[in-house]
């Protein structure tokens, strides 16, 4: 700026100051548009907070089911989760948590966004299992004329738990959360399409000069070592891993090394759980609405977990 100005003084011919006007009001514009363009992709991939519930909080005949929490990936909306949220409406409560992905690091969405929402479900389960212990607090009246204790049946004691299913980068989040905030009534969680060790797409050199057009949270799932994602360690708890191997995007699967879904490569998705499956000629977001995703998940769900295997083990054992 300041060399254009020197050179408009030092030529006080009025063709170098119109040429000087013109670098400079074309400088001006370039500048402005390429903030513009950052700014209305920026408004284009903003998705606003919002949550779907599919049950109502007073209906009694659902207090005894588990829970069911999806999160969607980047620059993702509720609707993306919807095929998943019908399939499963009837046996779960479930909430479908939309969180913008453009503003805030992983850190912040976890704490704005997730945080509080697993915090009212567990006020919901305790007061769920308060409501039962009141209902039980009577008693009958035997053929003696004494009293007796009612027994209290299953659902008394029922144990609510907590499922997840996430997608994309949504399963990092995830897996922060859970770290930084263990559950001890935590069901199974599910990770579709995960970039677990991070993907290539977030190597590219510029993704981390453009927060305000791709958001805080992509330079996060680089698959550098020091990366947010490649420091959250292995799951503790039960988990699936589901992923597609079919790609839409041959850009960015130049990008990418090795099999990919068109967004995440497969060797990434792994962790050391070898409950990790292949949906076939499915991609990076088609995979969501795949009828054997939905089977693997409902089979997942209803299958032991971890600890009751281990006791079987061990009865067996004994």
């Amino acid at each position: 700026m300041n060399f254009i100005l020197n050179f408009i003084k030092i030529n006080k011919g009025n063709k170098m100051k119109k040429i000087a006007k013109n670098i400079l009001i074309s400088s001006i514009i370039t500048v402005a548009g390429a903030v513009a363009t950052q700014n209305v992709v920026a408004g284009i991939l903003y998705h606003e907070y919002k949550i779907k519930t599919y049950y109502e909080k007073d209906d009694k005949s659902r207090k005894n089911q588990d829970f069911m929490v999806l999160l969607h990936g980047i620059y993702g909306k509720s609707s993306d989760m919807e095929n998943i949220a019908q399939k499963f409406k009837n046996d779960y409560r479930i909430i479908n948590i939309q969180y913008p992905t453009t503003k805030e690091t992983a850190e912040e969405i976890v704490e704005r966004y997730i945080k509080p929402n697993i915090e009212d479900i567990n006020g919901q389960i305790y007061a769920d299992n308060l409501h039962r212990k009141i209902e039980n607090q009577y008693y009958e009246i035997d053929e003696n004329g004494k009293r007796k204790d009612k027994k209290n049946d299953e659902n008394t004691q029922k144990n609510i738990k907590i499922n997840f299913v996430a997608h994309s980068m949504g399963t990092g989040i995830l897996r922060y959360y859970l770290k930084e905030n263990p559950l001890e009534n935590l069901g199974k969680v599910v990770f579709i399409s995960p970039p677990s060790h991070g993907s290539h797409l977030a190597d590219v050199p510029f993704v981390d000069k453009l927060p305000v057009m791709l958001g805080k949270v992509v330079p996060q799932f680089s698959t550098k070592k020091d990366s947010f994602v490649n420091q959250l360690g292995e799951p503790n708890y039960d988990y699936m891993i589901l992923i597609g191997n079919k790609t839409n995007n041959p850009l960015y699967s130049m990008i990418i090394r090795g099999k990919d879904d068109g967004m995440v490569p497969l060797e990434t998705a792994k962790m050391e759980s070898d409950n990790f499956k292949i949906i076939n000629n499915t991609t990076h977001t088609s995979i969501l609405k795949d009828n054997r995703t939905m089977k693997e998940i409902s089979d997942f769900l209803k299958s032991p977990d971890i600890k009751e295997n281990d006791e079987k083990k061990d009865n067996k054992t004994n």
